[in-house]
């Protein structure tokens, strides 16, 4: 009998091994509970039932959010709601929806509060409906086992990601994208679908870990989708940035930072064509009481400050 033997690749001294890549998908919903406006985010996972997010309400604005989870199949979806309550100083149950399934164009139910009431729920999808055909593609990365120092000094093995490939089923072809080398936070990978750029299609974003930080021991690469070649390209100048949120009802994506002691600051950016640009920070100090915030107008391709002021 002729023997078959399974050739093991190495890259860099370490073995590369199949491993699963878990694919979240964002989806941003807007509209009302009741007659009240709201924004919802809902992050769902390929192959699972399982769901989280957020939301919060047009008038309180994106800082008072309140979480979402749950779980979502052809039945519909049922969610509950967690909120922050600063009296007891804890998060506590404040409600629950029932929806129809979640991933389609709209969202129709019911949303019930501790004390019984309920009020008709009514959400419209903000990405387009490529984000269904986008969520049939198989896209993966390439993991191995690779030897990192960690914050205390120490090698330590962590799964680590060197090349994204994507295979779209409606052209039947495959692509690889390389240029990065990465540790995980987990032992598989992770992949993040998300519209970043608010053309409505959505885009990719990895998340990745610095085992040898302690403070911003974390952040994304990013990649922006074309719709006319059907690709993913690498976004250097958003990654150089780091973690960032994204606002689909606004259209402005931020950039917080903090430093434990009470500085802290949010700096927001706005796209124009395939370019973004800062268009306002806001920024606290430990040893003040007033906000302060400076804006921006873009000119020539550039950010210019043209306003200055506090609360």
């Amino acid at each position: 009998m002729k023997k078959l033997f399974l050739p093991f690749l190495l890259l860099a001294g370490h073995l590369l091994y199949a491993q699963k890549t878990v694919v979240y998908t964002w989806l941003h919903y807007s509209g009302t509970i009741g007659s009240y406006p709201v924004e919802v985010k809902i992050r769902c996972t390929k192959n699972a039932d399982s769901i989280w997010g957020e939301y919060y309400y047009t008038r309180k604005g994106s800082s008072s959010t309140i979480s979402l989870e749950g779980t979502t199949g052809p039945g519909g979806a049922q969610i509950s709601e967690q909120a922050y309550n600063p009296k007891l100083r804890q998060h506590e149950k404040t409600g629950t929806f029932a929806l129809n399934a979640i991933g389609g164009k709209v969202l129709t139910g019911t949303w019930t509060d501790a004390r019984k009431h309920t009020l008709p729920v009514q959400l419209k999808r903000i990405e387009n409906d490529f984000i269904s055909e986008l969520q049939q593609w198989d896209i993966r990365l390439q993991l191995y086992k690779g030897t990192v120092e960690n914050a205390g000094g120490s090698l330590q093995t962590y799964t680590r990601a060197n090349k994204l490939i994507i295979h779209d089923p409606a052209k039947k072809s495959t692509r690889s994208l390389s240029g990065f080398d990465e540790v995980m936070y987990n032992h598989y990978g992770e992949i993040e679908l998300e519209d970043l750029n608010f053309d409505g299609y959505p885009d990719l974003k990895i998340p990745i870990y610095f085992p040898q930080a302690i403070k911003n021991d974390g952040s994304f690469l990013y990649f922006i989708y074309n719709p006319q070649t059907r690709q993913f390209t690498s976004s250097k100048a958003l990654t150089g940035l780091g973690y960032l949120d994204f606002n689909a009802h606004t259209k402005e994506f931020r950039k917080s930072d903090a430093d434990g002691r009470g500085n802290e600051g949010n700096a927001y950016y706005k796209w124009v064509g395939n370019q973004f640009y800062l268009v306002r920070e806001v920024r606290t100090y430990e040893d003040s009481p007033t906000v302060f915030y400076t804006e921006y107008t873009i000119r020539n391709g550039q950010s210019i400050k043209t306003k200055t002021y506090k609360k």
